[in-house]
């Protein structure tokens, strides 16, 4: 799933460099065969991107699965106007579903891939996805578990379109943010929340301003503060 401003590496140029063992079990804990393990150290290679960076763009074929280790990389997708929508986050611990998809198809990505914050991760080949299906029983529960999920997130990204209004959907967006993040304080601009719900900054700045009245949050430059409310 890796692009970005380097040039892009081909698949038999993934070479293990320097990811210890210690590392992979801390954040995937549940790769619990020690083939497997020593199959991604063998055949991954380590690597990071600075926030900003894209990894991925529509159209392109994906080369790599990132197994990220740290960070944040936001997943969305585009219309044809350049309008994004948010989908997912990535996060420690995870891979990106559609990416698997599309690896398993032999397709053209659909979705963009940005980091959001500093990301360190394995990229494995595509061409190790089905072999490893096949031969590692964590590994399959692993692809499982991560379509499972991202179909989740994806049915309530519809669910709130569909049944929320959009004071209730910035509400959550934000709280998923936290969730994802760990963090009261999200850094982040009323447009970028714009872009992600496809909505227009002057309504977002509008509905903001009276969550804070409301007690729901706090306004700063590019930052927002959240409210811990009691249940």
């Amino acid at each position: 799933m890796l692009h970005s401003h380097r040039k892009a590496f081909p698949p038999d140029e993934l070479t293990f460099d320097a990811m210890g063992l210690d590392e992979l079990q801390q954040h995937f804990p549940f790769l619990q065969e020690p083939a497997l393990q020593e199959a991604i150290l063998a055949n991954g290679r380590e690597m990071s991107l600075k926030a900003g960076e894209e990894m991925m763009k529509p159209g392109q074929y994906i080369k790599a699965i990132p197994l990220v280790l740290e960070g944040r990389i936001r997943i969305s997708r585009l219309d044809g106007e350049g309008g994004e929508v948010l989908l997912y986050f990535l996060s420690a611990g995870q891979t990106c579903a559609m990416s698997l998809s599309c690896c398993m198809a032999d397709q053209k990505s659909a979705v963009m891939a940005t980091v959001e914050e500093d990301a360190h991760f394995i990229a494995v080949p595509v061409g190790l996805m089905d072999p490893w299906i096949s031969q590692f029983s964590s590994w399959r529960a692993f692809i499982m578990q991560t379509y499972g999920q991202r179909f989740n997130e994806l049915l309530q990204a519809f669910d709130a379109v569909a049944f929320l209004k959009l004071d209730e959907r910035i509400l959550k967006h934000l709280e998923d943010r936290r969730r994802v993040g760990g963090s009261d304080v999200l850094i982040i601009s009323h447009q970028e929340i714009a872009q992600e719900l496809h909505s227009s900054r002057e309504v977002v700045s509008r509905l903001l301003k009276r969550m804070e009245r409301d007690g729901f949050l706090k306004l700063g430059r590019n930052r927002i503060e959240l409210s811990r409310m009691e249940a």
